[in-house]
């Protein structure tokens, strides 16, 4: 009976503490950026040129580039290769067979290397955490985002 109590405890404790991790409160939209920041991988400007031009001298790419910006932000200008996936649609849209249909494009895998990038680095941070969430296991956020690379590589950009 002793033992019973004792695992039924652990386990109780156990759900209570996975509960807390799940529903973490932040004090502001910049803690809960930090946060994410924490949680996810992240790629720096020059370390993601580096695989795009390698990508480009081969090719062909081993990474799927999203930009999760509004449109309005893409159609300023993106990152050449970038496929428009809006922030609000993200989760739902990226497992979507005409999406990658039309984009004429094989729908990412779970362990696909996925890039996302932002105007900064903070929606793409929290896109990030949402598609580990989900099971992607290869999500890279891109620091700095669309601003750090219009910034460093003004000239590899495509404008709409």
């Amino acid at each position: 009976m002793y033992k019973i109590l004792t695992v039924l405890t652990l386990a109780f404790i156990l759900t209570l503490n996975a509960k807390a991790q799940e529903t973490a409160v932040y004090n502001s939209y910049k803690e809960m950026v930090a946060a994410a920041k924490q949680e996810v991988e992240l790629i720096s400007i020059s370390d993601f040129h580096t695989m795009y031009v390698k990508a480009v001298s081969v090719g062909a790419k081993d990474y799927t580039l999203l930009d999760i910006r509004t449109e309005a932000e893409y159609d300023a200008g993106s990152i050449p290769g970038a496929f428009l996936m809006q922030r609000g649609v993200l989760e739902s849209h990226l497992e979507k067979d005409e999406i990658w249909k039309a984009y004429k494009h094989p729908k990412p895998q779970k362990d696909d290397r996925i890039v996302l990038y932002c105007r900064s680095g903070s929606r793409s941070a929290l896109a990030a955490k949402s598609l580990k969430m989900l099971g992607y296991t290869n999500v890279l956020s891109l620091e700095g985002g669309w601003k750090g690379w219009h910034e460093k590589y003004p000239k590899l950009i495509k404008n709409e």
